[in-house]
This record gives structure tokens, C-alpha cells and sequence, in this order.
């Protein structure tokens, strides 16, 4: 028999997407007050002119939203393409 390995790669991926959602459900909010104070303020400008709007709230926080998505889509999308990668 064999033995089983104490820490496979599939705990390790697991692992892996697990960190990487912790670190985007923890940095969302940081990065939406940083977006909404400014950075990258071309994103959110289209909004605010489309709605004729001042705001910078809702706006940053769409985007910020759209940006993460993104994110987190292409995570997914390597995440799977490794997975099915292996014999």
C-alpha cells in the first residue's frame, strides 16, 4: 500500500482559492474608499456624467464591483483551466 500524502495538491489548491477569496473579501472595502477618494477616477467618471450625478459613492462602487468581478472571473477561469490540466 501506499501511503497518503499528508498535504495533497488538491489541499493545496484548495488552500490556494481559499487564501484568494479571504484577500478579496478583506481588501474590497479599503479599495472602494481609495477608489472613491480618487484612484482611478476615470472609471467612474462615465457614470456620473451619463446619470448627471456629483456623486461619488455609488458610481466607485459600481466599478469597484466590476473590477473585482474581473478579478475574481479570471482567477476562476486559470483556477479551472489548472485543475483540469493534470492526468
Amino acid at each position: 500500500m501506499r501511503p497518503v500524502p499528508f498535504f495533497s495538491e488538491h489541499h493545496a489548491m484548495t488552500l490556494f482559492r481559499r487564501a484568494f477569496y479571504l484577500a478579496i473579501g478583506l481588501t474590497f472595502p479599503g479599495f472602494w474608499v481609495v477608489h472613491a477618494a480618487g484612484f482611478g477616477a476615470f472609471l467612474y467618471r462615465p457614470l456620473q456624467s451619463f446619470f448627471h450625478s456629483n456623486a461619488v459613492g455609488w458610481p466607485s462602487l459600481i466599478t469597484a464591483l466590476l473590477l473585482y468581478m474581473m478579478a475574481i472571473i479570471c482567477f476562476e477561469t486559470c483556477f479551472r483551466l489548472l485543475r483540469s490540466a493534470h492526468p
